[in-house]
Protein backbone atom coordinates (compact mmCIF):
# COMPACT_ATOMS: atom_id res chain seq x y z
CA UNK A 1 0.00 0.00 0.00
CA UNK A 2 2.70 2.26 0.48
CA UNK A 3 3.70 1.90 -3.01
CA UNK A 4 0.13 3.57 -3.83
CA UNK A 5 1.39 7.13 -2.07
CA UNK A 6 4.28 7.30 -3.87
CA UNK A 7 3.18 6.51 -7.67
CA UNK A 8 3.19 9.44 -10.08
CA UNK A 9 0.38 11.65 -9.46
CA UNK A 10 -1.18 13.50 -12.42
CA UNK A 11 -1.08 17.06 -13.14
CA UNK A 12 -3.82 18.21 -11.82
CA UNK A 13 -3.12 16.34 -8.52
CA UNK A 14 0.10 18.11 -8.17
CA UNK A 15 -1.10 21.33 -8.51
CA UNK A 16 -3.48 20.68 -5.86
CA UNK A 17 -0.87 19.57 -3.57
CA UNK A 18 0.95 22.83 -4.44
CA UNK A 19 -1.94 25.24 -3.87
CA UNK A 20 -2.23 23.75 -0.60
CA UNK A 21 1.72 23.78 0.22
CA UNK A 22 1.73 27.34 -0.73
CA UNK A 23 0.57 29.40 2.25
CA UNK A 24 2.06 26.56 4.81
CA UNK A 25 5.58 27.34 3.06
CA UNK A 26 5.20 30.83 3.78
CA UNK A 27 3.73 31.31 6.96
CA UNK A 28 3.54 27.62 8.65
CA UNK A 29 -0.22 27.85 8.31
CA UNK A 30 -2.30 25.34 6.25
CA UNK A 31 -5.45 27.07 4.55
CA UNK A 32 -8.96 26.74 4.92
CA UNK A 33 -10.57 24.58 1.75
CA UNK A 34 -12.60 27.75 0.14
CA UNK A 35 -9.06 29.16 -0.37
CA UNK A 36 -7.95 26.00 -1.88
CA UNK A 37 -11.18 25.37 -3.79
CA UNK A 38 -11.16 29.00 -5.41
CA UNK A 39 -7.85 28.84 -6.32
CA UNK A 40 -7.73 25.69 -8.44
CA UNK A 41 -10.71 27.32 -10.44
CA UNK A 42 -9.46 30.55 -10.88
CA UNK A 43 -5.50 29.67 -11.74
CA UNK A 44 -6.59 26.21 -13.53
CA UNK A 45 -10.05 25.96 -14.11
CA UNK A 46 -10.17 22.40 -12.22
CA UNK A 47 -12.66 21.21 -9.62
CA UNK A 48 -10.75 20.60 -6.67
CA UNK A 49 -13.15 18.12 -4.82
CA UNK A 50 -12.97 16.10 -7.80
CA UNK A 51 -9.02 15.97 -7.72
CA UNK A 52 -8.64 15.52 -3.96
CA UNK A 53 -11.17 12.45 -4.50
CA UNK A 54 -8.70 11.28 -6.83
CA UNK A 55 -5.84 11.03 -4.43
CA UNK A 56 -4.39 7.80 -3.82
CA UNK A 57 -4.73 6.75 -0.27
CA UNK A 58 -3.55 3.29 2.01
CA UNK A 59 -6.59 2.29 3.99
CA UNK A 60 -10.70 3.34 4.05
CA UNK A 61 -11.26 6.15 4.61
CA UNK A 62 -12.05 6.72 8.51
CA UNK A 63 -8.62 4.85 9.47
CA UNK A 64 -6.49 5.12 6.75
CA UNK A 65 -3.59 7.52 5.60
CA UNK A 66 -2.93 9.70 2.46
CA UNK A 67 -1.41 12.41 1.23
CA UNK A 68 -3.63 14.60 2.55
CA UNK A 69 -5.47 15.49 6.10
CA UNK A 70 -8.67 16.92 6.85
CA UNK A 71 -11.03 17.17 10.41
CA UNK A 72 -13.29 14.83 8.69
CA UNK A 73 -12.33 12.52 5.85
CA UNK A 74 -15.85 10.84 5.62
CA UNK A 75 -17.82 14.06 4.47
CA UNK A 76 -17.06 16.44 2.01
CA UNK A 77 -14.71 19.43 2.23
CA UNK A 78 -16.35 22.71 4.02
CA UNK A 79 -15.18 25.68 3.07
CA UNK A 80 -14.30 26.43 6.74
CA UNK A 81 -12.67 23.32 7.00
CA UNK A 82 -8.46 23.21 7.31
CA UNK A 83 -6.82 20.90 4.55
CA UNK A 84 -3.34 19.57 5.00
CA UNK A 85 -0.76 17.75 3.50
CA UNK A 86 0.71 14.69 5.70
CA UNK A 87 4.62 13.55 5.19
CA UNK A 88 3.82 10.86 2.46
CA UNK A 89 1.97 14.44 0.87
CA UNK A 90 4.91 16.96 0.92
CA UNK A 91 7.22 13.85 -0.81
CA UNK A 92 5.05 15.22 -3.80
CA UNK A 93 6.04 18.71 -3.64
CA UNK A 94 10.25 19.58 -4.40
CA UNK A 95 10.00 22.82 -2.22
CA UNK A 96 9.18 20.04 0.86
CA UNK A 97 12.35 18.65 0.31
CA UNK A 98 14.53 20.77 3.35
CA UNK A 99 11.25 20.62 5.69
CA UNK A 100 10.90 16.52 5.02
CA UNK A 101 14.51 16.30 5.94
CA UNK A 102 14.37 18.39 9.32
CA UNK A 103 11.22 16.12 9.89
CA UNK A 104 13.32 12.60 9.31
CA UNK A 105 16.14 14.39 11.39
CA UNK A 106 13.52 14.85 14.40
CA UNK A 107 11.82 11.42 14.10
CA UNK A 108 15.40 9.59 14.57
CA UNK A 109 15.64 11.88 17.21
CA UNK A 110 12.33 10.69 19.17
CA UNK A 111 13.32 6.76 17.66
CA UNK A 112 17.04 7.99 19.26
CA UNK A 113 15.12 8.83 22.73
CA UNK A 114 12.82 6.68 23.00
CA UNK A 115 15.01 3.82 22.65
CA UNK A 116 16.82 5.17 25.72
CA UNK A 117 14.43 5.13 27.95
CA UNK A 118 15.46 3.36 31.60
CA UNK A 119 12.45 1.30 32.76
CA UNK A 120 11.85 1.84 36.60
CA UNK A 121 9.79 -0.78 38.40
CA UNK A 122 7.16 1.28 39.52
CA UNK A 123 7.04 4.28 37.73
CA UNK A 124 6.04 4.83 34.14
CA UNK A 125 8.55 6.56 32.12
CA UNK A 126 7.95 8.36 29.43
CA UNK A 127 10.24 10.07 26.55
CA UNK A 128 10.05 13.28 25.91
CA UNK A 129 11.43 15.69 23.77
CA UNK A 130 11.18 19.63 23.08
CA UNK A 131 11.35 21.59 19.61
CA UNK A 132 14.63 23.02 20.89
CA UNK A 133 16.25 19.98 19.27
CA UNK A 134 14.80 21.82 15.67
CA UNK A 135 16.75 24.80 16.72
CA UNK A 136 20.00 21.97 17.28
CA UNK A 137 18.93 20.10 14.11
CA UNK A 138 19.16 23.31 11.95
CA UNK A 139 22.43 24.58 13.74
CA UNK A 140 23.89 21.87 12.13
CA UNK A 141 22.64 21.52 8.91
CA UNK A 142 23.80 24.54 6.40
CA UNK A 143 20.68 23.56 3.82
CA UNK A 144 18.40 23.59 6.53
CA UNK A 145 19.49 26.42 8.21
CA UNK A 146 19.89 28.38 5.19
CA UNK A 147 16.35 27.47 4.35
CA UNK A 148 14.88 28.63 8.02
CA UNK A 149 17.40 31.97 7.89
CA UNK A 150 15.71 32.75 4.21
CA UNK A 151 11.82 33.03 5.68
CA UNK A 152 9.74 35.93 5.80
CA UNK A 153 9.77 37.89 8.36
CA UNK A 154 13.28 37.59 8.79
CA UNK A 155 14.04 36.65 12.33
CA UNK A 156 11.17 34.30 12.64
CA UNK A 157 11.85 31.83 10.21
CA UNK A 158 12.45 29.44 12.66
CA UNK A 159 9.61 29.80 15.02
CA UNK A 160 7.51 28.93 11.38
CA UNK A 161 9.81 25.97 11.22
CA UNK A 162 9.02 24.50 14.52
CA UNK A 163 5.27 25.49 14.00
CA UNK A 164 5.86 23.53 10.75
CA UNK A 165 7.18 20.50 12.31
CA UNK A 166 4.75 20.30 14.98
CA UNK A 167 1.63 20.45 12.87
CA UNK A 168 3.28 17.88 10.37
CA UNK A 169 3.13 15.67 13.99
CA UNK A 170 -0.16 16.54 14.79
CA UNK A 171 -1.68 15.73 11.46
CA UNK A 172 0.45 12.09 11.54
CA UNK A 173 -1.80 8.62 12.26
CA UNK A 174 0.36 8.06 15.32
CA UNK A 175 -0.65 9.18 19.04
CA UNK A 176 2.25 11.92 19.17
CA UNK A 177 0.76 14.09 21.86
CA UNK A 178 2.45 17.26 21.68
CA UNK A 179 2.12 20.11 24.89
CA UNK A 180 2.62 23.39 24.55
CA UNK A 181 2.52 25.75 27.19
CA UNK A 182 2.01 29.05 25.60
CA UNK A 183 -0.66 29.61 22.75
CA UNK A 184 1.41 32.34 21.59
CA UNK A 185 4.93 30.82 21.62
CA UNK A 186 6.48 28.13 19.92
CA UNK A 187 8.37 26.21 22.39
CA UNK A 188 6.31 22.53 22.79
CA UNK A 189 7.54 19.00 24.18
CA UNK A 190 6.38 16.14 22.29
CA UNK A 191 5.34 12.25 24.01
CA UNK A 192 7.31 9.87 22.15
CA UNK A 193 5.09 6.73 21.44
CA UNK A 194 6.54 3.97 22.48
CA UNK A 195 5.86 2.28 18.91
CA UNK A 196 8.73 4.40 17.38
CA UNK A 197 11.20 2.20 18.79
CA UNK A 198 10.73 -0.25 15.44
CA UNK A 199 12.17 2.75 13.35
CA UNK A 200 15.59 1.72 14.35
CA UNK A 201 18.56 4.66 13.90
CA UNK A 202 18.84 6.35 10.54
CA UNK A 203 15.05 7.45 9.43
CA UNK A 204 14.01 8.51 6.12
CA UNK A 205 10.80 9.56 4.81
CA UNK A 206 10.56 6.69 2.75
CA UNK A 207 11.41 4.25 5.80
CA UNK A 208 8.95 5.64 7.86
CA UNK A 209 6.07 5.64 5.37
CA UNK A 210 7.02 1.82 5.31
CA UNK A 211 6.83 1.78 8.81
CA UNK A 212 3.49 3.28 8.82
CA UNK A 213 1.76 1.48 6.66
CA UNK A 214 3.07 -1.26 8.31
CA UNK A 215 2.13 -0.42 11.87
CA UNK A 216 -0.75 2.23 11.56
CA UNK A 217 -2.88 1.50 8.15
CA UNK A 218 -5.31 -1.64 8.50
CA UNK A 219 -5.45 -3.91 5.46
CA UNK A 220 -7.96 -2.33 3.16
CA UNK A 221 -9.23 -4.98 1.41
CA UNK A 222 -10.80 -8.56 2.38
CA UNK A 223 -9.54 -11.74 0.28
CA UNK A 224 -11.47 -12.36 -2.78
CA UNK A 225 -13.93 -15.26 -2.73
CA UNK A 226 -12.97 -17.76 -5.42
CA UNK A 227 -15.71 -17.26 -7.73
CA UNK A 228 -19.09 -14.88 -7.84
CA UNK A 229 -22.64 -15.68 -9.02
CA UNK A 230 -23.76 -13.97 -12.24
CA UNK A 231 -26.67 -12.28 -9.89
CA UNK A 232 -24.72 -11.04 -7.02
CA UNK A 233 -24.55 -7.09 -7.73
CA UNK A 234 -28.04 -7.11 -8.94
CA UNK A 235 -29.10 -8.98 -5.87
CA UNK A 236 -27.34 -6.85 -3.47
CA UNK A 237 -28.45 -3.83 -4.99
CA UNK A 238 -32.35 -4.85 -5.23
CA UNK A 239 -31.87 -6.16 -1.08
CA UNK A 240 -30.56 -2.41 -0.25
CA UNK A 241 -32.55 -0.46 -2.69
CA UNK A 242 -35.91 -2.65 -0.63
CA UNK A 243 -34.26 -1.90 3.20
CA UNK A 244 -33.45 1.54 2.23
CA UNK A 245 -37.27 2.50 0.90
CA UNK A 246 -38.33 0.50 4.37
CA UNK A 247 -36.13 2.74 6.28
CA UNK A 248 -36.20 5.91 4.36
CA UNK A 249 -39.42 6.08 2.82
CA UNK A 250 -37.64 6.61 -0.51
CA UNK A 251 -35.39 4.25 -2.51
CA UNK A 252 -31.69 4.86 -2.84
CA UNK A 253 -31.57 4.29 -6.58
CA UNK A 254 -33.70 6.60 -8.52
CA UNK A 255 -34.14 5.05 -12.04
CA UNK A 256 -31.89 2.18 -12.61
CA UNK A 257 -31.56 1.34 -16.37
CA UNK A 258 -32.93 -2.21 -16.68
CA UNK A 259 -30.44 -2.70 -19.27
CA UNK A 260 -27.47 -1.99 -17.35
CA UNK A 261 -28.91 -4.38 -14.41
CA UNK A 262 -29.44 -6.85 -16.90
CA UNK A 263 -25.50 -6.32 -18.23
CA UNK A 264 -24.38 -6.98 -14.82
CA UNK A 265 -25.12 -11.08 -15.00
CA UNK A 266 -22.92 -11.09 -17.95
CA UNK A 267 -20.08 -12.97 -18.17
CA UNK A 268 -16.34 -11.53 -18.30
CA UNK A 269 -14.25 -12.79 -20.44
CA UNK A 270 -12.57 -9.96 -22.75
CA UNK A 271 -11.24 -6.66 -21.60
CA UNK A 272 -14.05 -5.15 -23.61
CA UNK A 273 -17.00 -7.01 -21.58
CA UNK A 274 -14.96 -6.11 -18.82
CA UNK A 275 -14.89 -2.38 -19.75
CA UNK A 276 -19.00 -2.57 -20.63
CA UNK A 277 -19.52 -4.55 -16.81
CA UNK A 278 -17.90 -1.48 -15.17
CA UNK A 279 -19.55 1.22 -17.43
CA UNK A 280 -23.42 -0.99 -16.57
CA UNK A 281 -21.95 -0.79 -12.67
CA UNK A 282 -21.22 3.03 -12.87
CA UNK A 283 -24.06 3.14 -14.29
CA UNK A 284 -26.15 1.81 -11.81
CA UNK A 285 -23.89 3.50 -8.80
CA UNK A 286 -24.48 6.69 -10.19
CA UNK A 287 -28.60 6.04 -9.84
CA UNK A 288 -27.86 6.70 -6.14
CA UNK A 289 -30.05 9.70 -4.36
CA UNK A 290 -30.67 10.75 -0.49
CA UNK A 291 -34.22 10.88 0.83
CA UNK A 292 -36.05 13.16 -0.51
CA UNK A 293 -34.21 14.05 -3.73
CA UNK A 294 -35.95 12.54 -7.09
CA UNK A 295 -33.10 12.94 -9.80
CA UNK A 296 -29.43 11.73 -9.19
CA UNK A 297 -26.80 14.57 -8.85
CA UNK A 298 -24.72 14.30 -12.16
CA UNK A 299 -22.05 14.39 -10.04
CA UNK A 300 -20.64 12.50 -6.76
CA UNK A 301 -23.74 10.64 -6.07
CA UNK A 302 -22.16 8.36 -3.55
CA UNK A 303 -20.50 10.89 -1.50
CA UNK A 304 -24.19 12.95 -1.23
CA UNK A 305 -25.60 9.64 -0.19
CA UNK A 306 -22.78 8.94 1.86
CA UNK A 307 -22.85 12.62 3.72
CA UNK A 308 -26.84 11.85 4.17
CA UNK A 309 -26.02 8.99 6.24
CA UNK A 310 -22.98 9.24 8.32
CA UNK A 311 -24.26 12.11 10.46
CA UNK A 312 -27.39 9.39 11.15
CA UNK A 313 -25.46 6.78 12.75
CA UNK A 314 -23.16 5.79 16.13
CA UNK A 315 -19.73 6.72 15.24
CA UNK A 316 -18.43 2.60 15.13
CA UNK A 317 -21.25 2.41 12.49
CA UNK A 318 -20.33 5.70 10.81
CA UNK A 319 -16.55 4.22 10.22
CA UNK A 320 -18.06 0.84 8.99
CA UNK A 321 -20.30 2.50 6.22
CA UNK A 322 -17.69 5.15 4.94
CA UNK A 323 -15.71 2.73 3.95
CA UNK A 324 -18.30 0.62 2.33
CA UNK A 325 -19.16 3.86 0.59
CA UNK A 326 -14.98 4.44 -0.09
CA UNK A 327 -14.98 0.76 -1.79
CA UNK A 328 -17.98 1.99 -4.20
CA UNK A 329 -16.26 4.91 -5.07
CA UNK A 330 -13.03 3.36 -5.93
CA UNK A 331 -14.81 1.31 -7.81
CA UNK A 332 -16.38 3.68 -9.35
CA UNK A 333 -13.14 5.43 -9.95
CA UNK A 334 -11.18 2.04 -11.76
CA UNK A 335 -14.05 2.39 -14.25
CA UNK A 336 -12.97 6.52 -15.01
CA UNK A 337 -9.88 5.41 -15.12
CA UNK A 338 -10.11 3.65 -18.57
CA UNK A 339 -11.21 6.40 -20.22
CA UNK A 340 -8.88 9.17 -20.73
CA UNK A 341 -6.18 9.35 -23.25
CA UNK A 342 -3.66 8.17 -20.58
CA UNK A 343 -5.78 5.35 -19.62
CA UNK A 344 -2.91 2.83 -19.46
CA UNK A 345 -1.10 4.58 -17.21
CA UNK A 346 -4.20 5.51 -14.79
CA UNK A 347 -5.39 1.78 -14.99
CA UNK A 348 -2.66 0.49 -14.04
CA UNK A 349 -2.65 2.67 -10.28
CA UNK A 350 -6.25 2.26 -10.27
CA UNK A 351 -5.78 -1.42 -9.94
CA UNK A 352 -2.88 -1.70 -7.98
CA UNK A 353 -5.84 0.08 -5.24
CA UNK A 354 -8.07 -2.98 -5.14
CA UNK A 355 -4.98 -5.69 -5.23
CA UNK A 356 -4.52 -6.34 -8.96
CA UNK A 357 -2.16 -6.00 -11.77
CA UNK A 358 -3.03 -4.21 -14.70
CA UNK A 359 -3.63 -5.98 -17.05
CA UNK A 360 -5.01 -8.90 -15.15
CA UNK A 361 -3.93 -12.78 -15.61
CA UNK A 362 -7.43 -12.58 -16.53
CA UNK A 363 -10.23 -10.39 -17.44
CA UNK A 364 -12.93 -12.76 -15.85
CA UNK A 365 -10.82 -12.87 -12.23
CA UNK A 366 -10.89 -9.10 -12.13
CA UNK A 367 -14.59 -9.06 -12.92
CA UNK A 368 -15.06 -11.32 -10.05
CA UNK A 369 -12.73 -9.19 -7.67
CA UNK A 370 -15.04 -6.13 -8.42
CA UNK A 371 -18.50 -8.44 -7.67
CA UNK A 372 -16.97 -9.41 -4.31
CA UNK A 373 -15.80 -5.76 -3.82
CA UNK A 374 -19.21 -4.24 -4.92
CA UNK A 375 -21.87 -7.13 -3.15
CA UNK A 376 -19.66 -6.55 0.50
CA UNK A 377 -20.30 -3.27 0.20
CA UNK A 378 -23.91 -3.32 -0.44
CA UNK A 379 -24.49 -5.38 1.84
CA UNK A 380 -22.39 -3.57 4.38
CA UNK A 381 -24.90 -0.33 3.61
CA UNK A 382 -27.88 -3.00 3.87
CA UNK A 383 -26.82 -4.37 7.31
CA UNK A 384 -26.09 -1.46 8.75
CA UNK A 385 -28.93 0.78 7.95
CA UNK A 386 -31.65 -1.91 8.75
CA UNK A 387 -29.76 -1.63 11.95
CA UNK A 388 -29.37 1.78 12.65
CA UNK A 389 -32.49 3.13 11.01
CA UNK A 390 -35.49 3.18 12.02
CA UNK A 391 -38.97 2.14 9.77
CA UNK A 392 -40.79 5.11 8.26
Amino acid sequence: MTEMLRRPLTGDQLRLLGVIYEPFHNSGEWPFWQFVDLTMQRRFGVNACEVLASLPRAGDASRGYGLTWRPDPMIAPQPHHEVALTAAGLCHVPEAGRLLELFSLFLQAMATAVTGVVPVPRQVVEAEISSDVITEIARGDRGISREVNDLQPLGLGLQITQRKVRLLLEHEPVAFIVHRPDASQEQWTVRIPAALRGLGGAVTIDGYLDWLIVTVVPDQFPPTPASAGPLDVATAVGYLDAVWKAKTGSRLFASPDVLSVARLTLMCRSEEEFNSLMSALADVLGQVVSPGVKVPPQREALERARDWLVPQVDPDVADRLAAAFGTLIILRHLRVSQQHSDARHKAVAAFRDIGLTFPPPSWDMAWTRIVALARGALDVIREEVSAALADK
